[in-house]
């Protein structure tokens, strides 16, 4: 029969298993890549707050003999009403009601005798107790989410690819450098560009952040080299103040760095084993973690942000594009 405790136990068991296997993964892992049935990890969360939600009205009716009372939901439907409430709603917001619902089940539990949680209630045609109708639904539930999440874990690692990532960051790199062939210093120094920045100040900008990045990247790689740490929740302000920064520096220097880190992440990259790819640890933007790969792949994928806003402007100066 066990006891109040070990229910308890078994309870905090069911969600540490449940967040563990979400643990290390990144925020585009966790809010960008669908599971099963168009959800991602954090519909499931939602999905899960539904449930627990629902179980906070059931408790107290269940405690007062009204078992009765216990409305029916047609799951499906209920379902896609816990998702549709979160989807405008941060990832640190899910995170945060799942762990306050889920401890002010443990406080009502925790508050209840054995002789109350195996009760025999009647509900409809239907004999239930706590236990059987809330506690054990609950545990195999948060289970079953945490099997599937540890399944789809392991077959997203295998689905890595390293040549693809380095081909990818060969390409866009030759794409990029290629959209400032031809360009003058008067071009490169049109602070027009790109919003307010110039040329120049757009290959500084990616040189400070693949600097970063390729830190972040030795960081995962070796964790006893220094961690990198974030910047301010503002990335704006953070741009805007590495933007400044290098104001006096020239367009030369600024290509000069961006070249010398292209090539010491290219060394860096060069020696990675198979499994390295596979690597987690933090990323060196604020509240974001994840692997290597994905790591390096933000580091392709930046160039190819910038190439949209310089094709623009080739053409508004009259460049032919190359």
């Amino acid at each position: 029969m066990g006891s109040t405790t070990s229910i308890l136990g078994d309870l905090r068991y069911a969600r540490s298993r449940l967040l563990k296997s979400i643990q290390g993964l990144s925020h585009r892992e966790l809010t960008g890549i669908s599971i099963y049935e168009g959800w991602t990890i954090k519909d499931i969360l939602a999905h899960i707050i539904g449930w627990d939600q629902r179980t906070l009205k059931i408790l107290p009716l269940m405690l007062q003999n009204r078992a009765g009372e216990i409305r029916r939901v047609e799951v499906e439907d209920y379902n896609r009403q816990s998702v549709n409430a979160w989807r405008d709603k941060s990832l640190a917001q899910v995170l945060a009601e799942a762990e306050i619902l889920h401890q002010q089940i443990l406080d009502i539990l925790a508050s209840t005798g054995l002789v109350e949680i195996e009760m025999r209630r009647q509900r409809h045609e239907q004999i239930i107790t706590i236990r059987s109708y809330v506690i054990d639904v609950m545990i195999e539930h948060e289970q079953q989410h945490a099997i599937e999440i540890e399944q789809w874990r392991k077959n997203l690692e295998q689905t890595i690819d390293p040549e693809a990532i380095k081909e990818t960051l060969a390409k866009n790199r030759t794409s990029f450098w290629t959209a400032l062939a031809g360009l003058s210093e008067a071009d490169l120094l049109d602070e027009t560009a790109v919003g307010n920045w110039s040329v120049k100040d757009v290959v500084g900008h990616i040189a400070d952040w693949e600097q970063r990045m390729l830190n972040a990247a030795r960081h995962i790689h070796d964790p006893s080299r220094p961690e990198v740490p974030p910047m301010s929740d503002n990335l704006d302000d953070w741009n805007s103040l590495m933007a400044a920064r290098r104001k006096a520096n020239t367009c030369q220097e600024n290509f000069r760095h961006l070249r010398e880190t292209q090539a010491l992440l290219d060394k860096f990259v060069a020696q990675l084993k198979p499994g390295d790819w596979k690597l987690r640890g933090p990323y060196p933007w604020p509240g974001d973690q994840g692997t290597l790969a994905e790591l390096l792949s933000h580091i392709a994928e930046h160039y190819a942000d910038h190439l949209p806003d310089l094709a623009r402007w080739r053409r508004e100066r009259g460049h032919v594009d190359c």
